[in-house]
């Protein structure tokens, strides 16, 4: 519905002139009933009692719906933030119950303000971490409406969620005798310190960081950029912006790119659960898939060709030297080796194909990602089945479908649904991977950082294990990832960083994850864990 189609200061207006017409109309068929009833009936005429009857019980019952639906207007629209909004805007009655309502706080897992309302400043809502947390704390805003956690927990935040008799009836009466509503606080699973530095990291570049914790599936950071500042909304906002860099992107739940080399660790523990480890020979050329297509190659050949040099190739590696080297000629190979039948059950297991739930609402949309895309494999499609074994061809993820990737290897083969406010249960989800194949993984993730291209993760007393990706893209530069866990043994954080054209995994996501880690140790997420 198009709230303020139904112009909304004229509502109050109309319903009064709806009761005065009613009670001219109720007042004149009583006065007619009465004169018809002094009347002596004659034979054989018709007095007109039951059309008069018929007619005051229609106007008995417009009045009676009237009244409904004001008393509806007034109470019951308050758990509907479109109508608190277009109060909020064009209600220019002297009294407008919505500026006697106080939305609650929004806040951070230690109970730092992301969002809150300002009375000295008419009730506007102030979000202190502006464009750092906009992505998901989102905005309530009288003419633009909600987003984010502002739109999912709006029944909570406007007071109007009512879960006990006695928290209805004194809604009721705040309303009806026009007291102050005061609605709920909400406490989310985010870090405030965390979300800024993340989004400082990334520098304004176009990106997202996401921040989990294996062990309960919690949302410690949801960070895209470029963003806005929720303080300042305007038409722009919605508008130009949007033409240029896509600031209302939610580029960790909606942005969807090709994971490149990020993948290996997956297919890595896929390849272990069916009982292979095979060594492979991989040649400076590359191979082909199929007949006709283009060879597929290691990333050292296109480096030692612009140098003028010939790439040697990896000679025959086992399992945990191609993930280490991160080597496309392995899982393309690998990829065949498993063949479409089980590379098509294991996206699906992966949840590739669905869209990640992080907060669902009573009210409205719910705050998700898109779902990402895995083709529908087939026998003798050699060449699309090598392409997404590393990460490229048809396959599409969102970041946080790689986070929760990540945390299922973490979780030692187990994830865990994301939640975003404390309150919330941990709910696990069915297992991804056998534990010993997860574990395995992950020895080659820390050897990745310890001496294959990570190495600038290592993280002096932190056991970082960790990917880099180079993700082609079609569109331009190649997309930069870097996808890690720590400490490794035991998992308190995984993180995935992902930067839009950035290049090479090692250069541009990298030292944003790295950053992070060495904040997060400082503020005491590992203290309990085991080191490095």
């Amino acid at each position: 519905m198009n709230w303020p189609e139904l112009n909304p200061e004229q509502i109050p207006a109309i319903l009064r002139v709806l009761h005065g017409v009613f009670l001219g109309l109720l007042a004149w068929i009583l006065f007619r009933s009465w004169r018809v009833g002094r009347k002596t009936k004659q034979p054989g005429k018709k007095t007109g009692h039951a059309a008069y009857s018929l007619t005051l019980m229609v106007i008995l019952g417009l009045l009676a719906a009237v009244f409904v639906y004001q008393a509806t207007w007034q109470l019951t629209g308050f758990a509907r933030p479109q109508f608190v909004s277009f109060m909020q805007t064009y209600n220019r009655r002297p009294y407008n119950p919505a500026e006697n309502l106080h939305l609650g706080a929004i806040l951070d897992r230690n109970g730092l303000p992301l969002a809150y309302t300002a009375p000295a400043a008419d009730n506007r809502r102030v979000y202190p971490l502006g464009p750092a947390a906009a992505q998901v704390v989102g905005y309530a805003h009288p003419r633009f409406g909600r987003a984010g956690i502002e739109s999912t927990e709006q029944a909570v935040l406007n007071g109007s969620a009512m879960s006990t008799g006695d928290a209805r009836k004194q809604f009721g009466r705040n309303v009806l005798d026009r007291s102050a509503i005061h609605g709920g606080d909400v406490r989310t699973t985010l870090d405030a310190r965390l979300q800024q530095a993340a989004f400082d990291a990334l520098k304004g570049r176009k990106g997202s960081v996401v921040m989990l914790d294996p062990s309960t599936g919690q949302v410690l950071a949801l960070v895209s950029s470029p963003s806005f500042d929720p303080n300042d909304l305007s038409p722009a906002t919605f508008n130009e912006r949007l033409q240029h860099d896509s600031p209302l992107l939610n580029r960790a739940l909606m942005g969807l790119y090709p994971p490149g080399s990020i993948v290996k660790p997956l297919m890595a523990a896929l390849a272990l659960d069916q009982k292979q480890s095979p060594v492979f020979d991989c040649p400076g050329e590359g191979i082909t898939a199929g007949s006709g297509n283009q060879p597929i190659r290691d990333s050292q050949y296109y480096a030692y060709k612009r140098q003028g040099r010939v790439w040697p190739g990896h000679g025959r590696i086992g399992l945990r030297e191609a993930v280490v080297k991160s080597s496309n000629v392995y899982f393309a190979q690998l990829g065949m080796l498993l063949g479409p039948d089980v590379l098509n059950q294991a996206a699906l297991e992966w949840r590739i194909g669905q869209r990640w739930i992080l907060r669902k609402s009573s009210v409205g949309a719910p705050l998700q990602t898109v779902a990402g895309n895995f083709p529908a494999l087939k026998s003798g499609q050699l060449a699309k089945i090598a392409q997404v074994s590393f990460g490229q061809g048809e396959l599409l993820v969102t970041p946080f479908h790689m986070a929760m990737a990540m945390s299922a290897l973490a979780g030692k083969g187990v994830c865990w649904e994301p939640s975003l406010l404390m309150d919330e249960p941990a709910r696990p989800l069915n297992p991804w991977f056998g534990a010993d194949s997860a574990n395995a993984v992950i020895g080659m993730m820390r050897d990745v950082v310890r001496s294959g291209t990570a190495t600038a993760a290592d993280v002096p007393g932190l056991s970082v294990a960790g990917k880099t990706g180079t993700a082609q893209n079609p569109s331009g530069k190649d997309h930069s990832w870097f996808v890690c866990m720590a400490p490794a043994e035991q998992a308190r954080i995984v993180l995935v960083v992902l930067v839009e054209e950035g290049g090479y995994g090692s250069q541009a996501a990298l030292p944003v994850a790295v950053s992070l880690l060495k904040l997060a140790k400082n503020l005491g997420y590992f203290r309990s864990a085991g080191g490095g």
